[in-house]
């Protein structure tokens, strides 16, 4: 049984798979290396998991425990506001609409995993040419189950 975090890595691949308009689609360190608006790559995702909790149930027989796992995907877009006369947000809804359309309901394929749903977005920050926008979603996977506990197997016994 693993007992590590929530692999982003299944919702990079998801993403990379289901959303072509993508330019690049990266994690937690990628986003981090970026110190400035100007760096980011317009048509450009980030996978970050926000945070993994335990849902309050003692673990189970065997020592699996649900955990919770909360994850974020930023977008960054142009904003072309000032150029069209136009709000940002109408630029950057269409690869919204894709990325939660690839999300929403998808099953990560973890053990006991449940479907995706979306949780809440925001816009983060912008200036005259870049918009982020974040949305969170949430999932479950088990952990647990270390070495010494799992259930008991009756051996046959010892005849010497």
């Amino acid at each position: 049984m693993n007992s590590g975090p929530f692999s982003i890595g299944l919702v990079i691949e998801r993403l990379r798979a289901q959303v072509p308009t993508l330019q690049s689609v990266e994690g937690t360190a990628q986003y981090a290396a970026i110190t400035n608006l100007r760096e980011f790559r317009p048509d450009s995702a980030f996978v970050l998991l926000a945070r993994e909790r335990g849902d309050g149930e003692p673990p189970k027989a065997g020592g699996r425990q649900r955990a919770v796992v909360t994850f974020g995907v930023v977008l960054a877009v142009r904003n072309y506001r000032d150029q069209v006369g136009g709000e940002a947000l109408d630029e950057v809804s269409p690869l919204i609409a894709q990325v939660r359309a690839a999300l929403i309901g998808w099953t990560p394929t973890v053990n006991g995993g449940r479907p995706c749903q979306w949780l809440q977005g925001d816009v983060l920050d912008y200036d005259d040419s870049t918009l982020l926008w974040s949305d969170v979603f949430q999932t479950q996977h088990f952990i647990g189950g270390a070495p010494g506990h799992e259930p008991h197997q009756h051996a046959p016994p010892n005849r010497q």
